[in-house]
């Protein structure tokens, strides 16, 4: 049977890592308590992915589909740490290979996506990370502000 997880980052160095740790992370766990997801925080502990902690959106979901964590049709939805589900009556999910949200400042946004375990999902993630794709666009200056962000808009051929 799929499983639902709800994705979690984490990581800060400042006062905004108790601020997540009141506030967020229960609302989220009551969340994902009233609509059935399992709930993955990652807090780090561990080298940044190409130097920012950013990638992790991407290179800890390879990471857990590689190791069978994620399995073939689980869904998993990603929010940044500073984002929270308003209308937390509605199940947050899709049926889609891939969505993410398109915020307030009409970019392409990697801070909320879901994504369903399937080939060509995993394909998607391997893509985002792809160390031919870093090598070549590592010092553009769209990949080194906006980092996985930036790799998406290139796979899809949005430009910037």
């Amino acid at each position: 049977m799929s499983k639902k997880y709800l994705y979690v980052i984490a990581n800060y160095p400042d006062w905004r890592q108790d601020f997540y740790a009141k506030h967020m992370r229960p609302r989220n766990k009551e969340y994902c308590q009233l609509h059935g997801f399992e709930y993955i925080e990652f807090n780090g502990g561990e080298d940044f992915f190409r130097g920012h902690p950013t990638w992790w959106k991407f290179s800890k979901v390879l990471d857990y589909m590689r190791d069978g964590f994620l399995k073939e049709g689980d869904t998993l939805t990603h929010l940044d740490a500073d984002m929270v589900i308003v209308k937390s009556d509605q199940s947050y999910e899709t049926e889609k290979s891939f969505s993410y949200s398109v915020d307030n400042g009409n970019t392409h946004c990697m801070g909320n996506y879901t994504i369903t375990i399937n080939d060509w999902s995993k394909n998607l993630v391997e893509n985002i990370l792809s160390e031919d794709l870093w090598q070549k666009m590592r010092n553009d200056d769209h990949w080194e502000n906006f980092r996985e962000q930036a790799a998406w808009y290139t796979l899809a051929g949005i430009l910037p």
